[in-house]
Parts: C-alpha cells; structure tokens; sequence
C-alpha cells in the first residue's frame, strides 16, 4: 500500500460554515518515493465571508480568493476523483484526522458528494501529529520538541520540522504544498528514530488495529495531547459504533462504581470524568500496557491498576448503569435548524441518493432543480442542491426558488442576527480587533482586507440586482 499526503486551507476554522480553497497531494509508493504531486485551488464561493485571521495566517489575498479557474464545487469533485484513483492508500496529513478530513467530509456533503470518500472507500487514515505526540509520549528522546518563552511544547508544523532539520521556513508554512512536503518529511524521520511505536500507530491507520487491542478487556495505555492514561476497555459506545468506551484507571472507582445512571452522567459530563472514549477509525494513540507504562506519570504500582480493573469487571451492576449513562448522554442536544450542521444528525446519505447526487453531477444545470426534487429524497440533499445550482447557475432556477435563493444569500453575507457563521459585519469587526494587535508588519495586508470586505458590502445590493435581472432575462 502507497501514501497519499494531503494538506487543506481554508477560509476558516469551521467545518460546517468555512470552506477549503486550497488542496495539495503527494502520492508516494510503499517507499515513500514521490510519484506525483498536485495543488488545487479554487475561488471562494460566493456566500462564504472568510476569516480575516485564516487569510493572514495563510498569506491569500482578495486577489487570490477570486482569481481561480475552479469553482469550489470543481475542486470538491477533483479531490474526490484524487482520492479515489489512489485507492489502496493510506491517507496521511498533519492534523488531518480532526480538521482536514472534517472540512473534507462537510465540503463533500455540501456539494452533493459522497461524504466519507475517504473513509469507505478501502484507504487507512492516519494523522502525523497523532504518531508525533505518540512518540513524544513513549519515546521522547527520539524527537526534538521545541517550547514557547513559557515552556510550552509547540507542536506546530513548521517549527517542529524547523528544530529537526526539516526545510519549511515561516513564509512557505501554511502553503498547502509546503505543509504536505515537510508532512511527508517529518513521517519518514518518526519512521526512522522511533520504529516500534511507529509501528503501533500505523497498526490503528485501520480500526481493526484499536479493536484487537482492546477486545481482550485488559488495562492498556491510551495517549491524548500531552499525557498517557491507563484505561479499561470495557463496553462499545452506545452512540458511536465506531468507538470503544474505557474507564480511566488513575482514578479510583469506589468514587463513582456504585452511581446510578442519572449520576454517573452528571459525573461524567463533569471535568474530572471517569470516562474515555475511543474512537477506532481515528488512529488513537493506544498502546499495549508493556510498551507505554514506563511513561505514565506519577504512576501508581501495577497492581493497584490490575485490582481496580478486576473490581469494575466484578461490580454487579457498573456496566449497566455506564451503557444506561451513555445512552442519554447526548439525549438534550438540540438538532441544528441549519443543513450544513446536519450531517450527522440527518444520518447516512442512501444509496439511492448517493446514485441520484451522482446524477445531479452529470446532467445539465437546467434540469437540476427538477432533478433534485423528483429523485433525491433526502430533504437536506435538496436543499443544498438547489443552493449549489444558485451559486453557480442561477439562470437556471425557477423564479421562487431564485427568489428564496436571493434571501438565503443577503441574510448568509450580511444579516446582523447571532448566527454559526461568519458574516461580514463581523469580518469587519474582527480587523478592528486585529489592528490593534498584530504585528506592524502585517498591517497593510490587513488594510487591504478591510477594504475588500467593505467593497463586498457595499456592491451586494447591486450583485442580488444583478442575479435577479440576469435570471429574469
């Protein structure tokens, strides 16, 4: 199995409401060799107010935002084709797990495109920032971490690569293809300074690794952002299928083994849960307990963990009052009234629909809109679909869903409510707060992203006028 490197950029740090503009790939054999490489970009759909923030850090101009030969639904479709042309790969990004393959999944979503293209489709996932903390966690003498002026270890990209000699300068960081090169790098150096917990960590790239290592019901250890853990695993998670959830043993469970549901979930949603839950299709850092007890810290003896672990499995009643515990614990949360929040509680796209979206794709933008409401079924898919037909082909809207089309896009840009989204009144508020802050060097380019924003403003009453007119005509 080869390689697939990917790296986004987005218009911001919402999965749901922001939207990658830049994509970038390298392909490798099982040897890491470089058989290709590709960068996609795409202009910003036109409803999306980017972060003044993201475009700082990334260095995209308003220029750059519009000047693309790629719509944002083309570069959706092209990444898709990306991803599944390289099949059998293990697909490997830095943060990708939590951000990457999210912005991935929602812009998939959105664009009328199967959402777990790259999750379904034969490929392992894995996250070289997860395999970089997992080495620091076990074997930190294999990698330099460098710290902040209060001591912090800084596990960003760019200046890990920097303190081991991996090439990404501060000005190339956050340009995908040079954030997916230096990826790639810093891979290959874990691979070489730490091999067996490398190993590890390549084992759960597919979530029968994480499973078998759990399914004995014996304590292991489990890693998260700075620390180790011994956890129990104990019973599947009645909420996610795809994770396993496990007691903390560092804590003693005569504070909560007798609870009944009600207070276990109290105690639970609480900041000293007894609870960790892992999920097996996003590399946990997971280890067998001889290969990572060595690093717990402050540990206790074994044997207090192996007692404790011995009275959760012995309790009467314990496992029924977690699943109980658990299967409520997401019961009060409300349904976002907006399509872009729903994936997940909208559940599974059919297979129908998956075929009728399939469809949408390939027939003229005039016979969309009728497409969509005769054969896709799933109202969120409908609803997006005539949103994606307005944004690229508003001509071919009937004269009620392009008048609805209008009113989504002047309330989506510009309304003053308190909304999930960026608007522009709050981009424009936000460079007020970052002119009195960021550094001085960077104050024109803010200046030109105010302006922009303002231009944006001020033309979306004759941009509605002009969509209106041009549908009309």
């Amino acid at each position: 199995m080869g390689f697939l490197f990917l790296d986004l950029e987005t218009s911001g740090l919402s999965s749901s409401f922001d939207a990658p503009l830049q994509a970038a790939f390298v392909q490798t054999d099982a040897d890491l060799q470089i058989q290709r490489e590709l960068t996609l970009r795409c202009a910003l759909p036109g409803h999306i107010v980017p972060s003044p923030d993201a475009l700082l850090v990334t260095g995209l101009t308003p220029e750059m935002l519009e000047d693309q030969p790629l719509s944002h639904l083309e570069m959706m479709a092209q990444i898709a084709r990306i991803v599944s042309d390289s099949r059998p790969s293990l697909i490997l990004g830095f943060n990708n797990l939590r951000f990457d393959d999210e912005c991935l999944r929602q812009a998939w979503y959105q664009t009328l495109l199967p959402p777990y293209a790259g999750s379904m489709t034969g490929h392992g996932r894995g996250d070289v920032l997860s395999m970089l903390r997992a080495v620091t966690l076990v074997e930190p003498q294999a990698i330099i971490i460098p710290h902040d002026a209060t001591g912090k270890p800084v596990m960003k990209l760019g200046d890990v690569c920097r303190a081991n000699g991996i090439g990404l300068s501060e000005a190339d960081a956050h340009d995908a293809l040079a954030d997916v090169r230096a990826t790639r790098e810093l891979f290959m150096l874990l691979q070489e300074r730490a091999p067996t917990t490398m190993a590890t960590m390549l084992g759960h790239a597919k979530k029968s690794g994480p499973i078998a290592l759990m399914e004995a019901g014996e304590p292991v250890i489990l890693g998260g952002t700075s620390r180790l853990t011994p956890v129990l695993p104990m019973v599947a998670s009645p909420t996610n299928p795809a994770a396993r959830v496990c007691v903390d043993l560092s804590q003693d469970p005569a504070g909560f083994i007798d609870l009944p549901a009600l207070d276990l979930l109290a105690r639970i949603r609480s900041s000293r849960s007894p609870v960790r839950q892992v999920k097996t299709n996003a590399m946990p850092i997971l280890f067998a307990w001889g290969q990572a007890a060595h690093a717990l810290v402050e540990p206790e003896p074994d044997a207090v963990y192996r007692d404790r672990a011995r009275a959760l499995w012995a309790h009467p009643t314990f496992l029924r009052q977690l699943a109980l515990a658990l299967k409520d614990q997401y019961a009060d949360r409300e349904v976002s009234p907006w399509p872009e929040q729903q994936l997940y509680s909208g559940g599974f796209v059919s297979d129908a629909d998956v075929v009728a979206c399939r469809r949408w794709h390939e027939i003229e933008w005039k016979f969309r809109e009728h497409h969509a409401a005769w054969h896709i079924r799933d109202p969120r898919l409908r609803s997006l679909a005539v949103r994606q037909i307005f944004l690229n082909a508003p001509e071919a809207l009937s004269p009620e869903a392009r008048r609805r089309g209008l009113d989504w896009l002047r309330h989506r840009l510009a309304t003053e409510d308190e909304v999930p989204w960026l608007t522009v009144p709050k981009a424009l508020a936000r460079c007020d707060e970052l002119a009195a802050t960021i550094e001085p060097g960077s104050l024109a380019a803010l200046d030109q992203i105010r302006a922009w924003l303002m231009q944006r403003r001020d033309a979306l009453p004759q941009r509605l006028e002009e969509v209106s007119t041009m549908a009309a005509s």
